[in-house]
This record gives structure tokens, C-alpha cells and sequence, in this order.
């Protein structure tokens, strides 16, 4: 009987790295491409879908938005979890998922370059915010943030919001967004552009990959076995 058991114990063994509490889905790529997968434009104002003209000339999703020097700048696009924003994938314990890097691509039409940040939020005013990036105009630029507790001006983040610790915001990631910083050439402020958005995704940790290989590789000898004994 034991025996019997042994093959369905070694898959079990082999997929439990990759399943765990947390909602996280590792690694994900968020393509957009039937329609906007949930996502809005601002705080709830509907996206343009178009099937072409994104990274690889596939489909995107695109909005206009103000520049806007005040604050905390403009929020353009928002992956909520109220929304089941790419069917939540995103949203969940990203440390206990194993993630280690967040990418998305950007385009604008302005005609300098413009000041984008990422904010990764956990409710309750606790986000961390992104350290400025500066994205050229009309083309697409990956924007790539390792998911690591390096906080200040030259560090990765420059908010941790309302949170004491970086654990406390990648422990329960609700929301993803995408912004326009405060800061930004004084040609754009309060100008109207369009931005666009495109493969949004989220990196495990080598480790992580390494095992679902296994366990990917693993099945087909499982069914052949399953097959001899029956």
C-alpha cells in the first residue's frame, strides 16, 4: 500500500513549493489580451483596449491623462483588487510567493521625457512607492523594480506610506498602479498626453522556477506509471 502511495507523495512533494497561502500567481504575466483584464484608468474611468501596437506589436492598453505637478502626481493606471484586476493574480504574500522582481512596460506620447513611479499597495495607507523613473517618449521602456527593502533617494523605494516595514506591504499586496511622479519638465505640467501599458508581470525567485520545472517534468512520468499499474 505504501508503495502504491509513493508516486502520488513525490508530486505532492513536488508541487507544494509552488502552491502556499498566499493568492500571489508566480511567475505572471499580464498581456492584456482580449480587454483591459480589469484594470482601470485612474480610479475607475474605463481603458482603451487595442489588439495591436503593443511591446511586440500585440494588444495594450492605453488612456490619456494631466500632468499634474501637485502631491502625490497622477495615478494612470490601477490593477485593484476590488476590480479582479488580471484575476487577482497579483494580489496576495508576494514575499511567501517567492516574488523578487515586478516589470511592466510604458509609453507616452510627450514631448520630453516624464517622471513615472510604481506603487505597490497594501491598504490601509501603507504602499511602497517607487523612487522616480525616467521614461523617454514614444517608445515602449520596461520599467523593472527587484522587490527588495531598499528605501531613500537612491534606493528602489522612496515610501513605505503609512507601514513600518517593508514586510508589512509585500506581505499583503492588494493593489498595483502605475503613476505619473510630481516631479516632472516644466513643458509637460499640466499638458494632456496619452500612456500606454503593456506585460505587467511578476518574477519568482530562481528556486521557485527551478521546481516547477521539476514538477512539470515529473508528470509525464507519474501518468506513465499510473497507466503500467492500471
Amino acid at each position: 500500500m505504501f508503495k502504491k502511495r509513493l508516486p502520488a507523495m513525490a508530486a505532492m512533494a513536488l508541487f507544494a513549493p509552488a502552491v502556499c497561502a498566499s493568492a500571489v500567481t508566480v511567475p505572471f504575466t499580464e498581456e492584456f489580451a482580449t480587454n483591459a483584464s480589469g484594470w482601470v484608468a485612474n480610479t475607475t474611468n474605463v481603458l482603451t483596449w487595442l489588439p495591436t501596437g503593443g511591446v511586440t506589436n500585440g494588444s495594450h492598453i492605453s488612456t490619456t491623462t494631466t500632468v499634474d505637478t501637485n502631491g502625490f502626481g497622477t495615478i494612470i493606471f490601477r490593477g485593484n483588487n476590488t476590480n479582479d484586476a488580471s484575476g487577482d493574480a497579483f494580489v496576495g504574500n508576494w514575499l511567501a510567493g517567492g516574488v523578487t522582481l515586478f516589470t511592466a512596460y510604458v509609453r507616452h506620447d510627450a514631448p520630453v521625457a516624464l517622471n513615472f513611479y510604481v506603487r505597490l499597495d497594501a491598504g490601509s495607507g501603507r504602499a511602497a512607492s517607487s523612487s522616480p523613473i525616467s521614461i523617454e517618449p514614444n517608445e515602449w521602456v520596461l520599467i523593472s523594480l527587484p522587490i527588495i527593502d531598499s528605501l531613500g533617494t537612491n534606493g528602489v523605494w522612496q515610501s513605505y506610506g503609512a507601514a513600518t516595514s517593508f514586510a508589512q506591504i509585500f506581505t499583503n499586496i492588494q493593489n498595483v498602479q502605475i503613476a505619473l511622479d510630481a516631479g516632472q519638465p516644466p513643458a509637460a505640467a499640466g499638458n494632456t498626453y496619452t500612456v500606454g501599458l503593456d506585460q505587467v508581470g511578476i518574477v519568482p525567485e530562481p528556486q521557485t522556477v527551478a521546481l516547477l520545472g521539476l514538477a512539470a517534468l515529473a508528470l509525464p512520468a507519474l501518468r506513465f506509471w499510473h497507466r503500467r499499474r492500471n
